[in-house]
């Protein structure tokens, strides 16, 4: 269907460009919208970069902020041509432009260098899980919580979420096994549950991004590197363009600046567990729990083989 030319002009400019957005952003070429909601709109480019249109002031490796901010979600629709030139982001059928300024150019805060003991980081997981089962107990990938903690007396699985278990169950040894066992864990959880971003996605950045910020880790980097380089390999192949590229984020220390505040915040102490859970709430629907899912199973994979200490 065609859509008609909009004769209204509307001109905004970026308040803030993500560094892994501006990569996508670096030479000509089209890109179509892929989803939009009240809060931005996402668009594809080739060969596989996403990038997020926001209407909102939070910051992201993938997040171009608009100023000023529209009145109202731009009336986009799924496979509309966006147009990227040097200096501008256009939206011809609707007479918008964007202007581009790597001046404005947003990078993630460096990790912590210094952090909470390994006790105090599980007793703060322990609680955290706790408030996150009794808060959000139906949400997402939430309820396995129960089975990353060793909960006696789990809560009941809904059928959706029940062929995850064993996936789960084999990451809690992550570090203790070779990582051949644990990808084919990993990989089933990709792509896995529902949302834009689904819930075996966002628990796979927060694992990552968990990992990828904690210091301390100097034993572990080779494992480390080679699980960054399979689960971004794998996630291109097997789920969202969208979520491939959150993960490959994450797997680089870097995501949504709720999402570090919380892993930081945790890390370090410097936000009590309430903090932590309301920071996370505040990013999407369910993406910032089933994130704190994926921060949980990193750290009993952590306390299995005695990093926690």
């Amino acid at each position: 269907m065609e859509h008609p030319p909009s004769a209204y002009v509307r001109m905004y400019h970026c308040q803030s460009i993500g560094y892994a957005a501006l990569k996508g952003l670096s030479f000509p070429t089209t890109g179509r919208v892929t989803g939009s909601t009240s809060k931005g709109v996402f668009v594809l480019v080739p060969p596989q970069r996403v990038f997020f249109l926001s209407y909102e002031s939070y910051r992201g490796p993938l997040t171009l902020n608009l100023s000023p901010r529209p009145a109202e979600p731009l009336p986009v629709y799924i496979g509309q041509e966006v147009h990227l030139e040097a200096d501008e982001l256009s939206l011809p059928t609707l007479n918008t432009h964007i202007s581009l300024n790597d001046e404005n150019l947003w990078l993630p805060p460096a990790p912590p260098t210094r952090i909470r003991s390994g006790e105090e980081l599980w007793e703060s997981i322990q609680r955290l899980s706790e408030s996150a089962l009794y808060v959000h107990r139906g949400v997402g990938f939430v309820p396995l919580l129960a089975f990353i903690m060793d909960d006696p007396h789990p809560p009941t699985i809904p059928a959706i979420l029940q062929p995850s278990i064993a996936s789960i169950l084999i990451l809690k040894n992550l570090f203790t096994q070779p990582l051949e066992v644990s990808m084919p864990a990993l990989t089933g959880l990709m792509g896995s549950g529902r949302g834009l971003t689904p819930s075996g996605d966002d628990l796979i950045v927060g694992l990552m991004l968990l990992l990828s910020r904690m210091p301390g880790m100097d034993s572990l980097h080779e494992t480390l590197e080679a699980l960054h380089r399979q689960v971004m390999e794998i996630a291109f192949e097997k789920t969202t363009a969208l979520s491939a590229n959150l993960i490959a984020c994450a797997c680089e220390g870097s995501a949504d600046e709720r999402l570090t505040q919380a892993v930081d915040g945790f890390l370090t102490g410097s936000l009590n567990e309430s903090a932590v859970l309301a920071t996370l709430q505040e990013y999407g629907s369910s993406s910032g729990v089933d994130a704190l899912t994926g921060m949980a199973l990193a750290l009993r994979a952590l306390k299995a083989a005695n990093y926690l200490i």
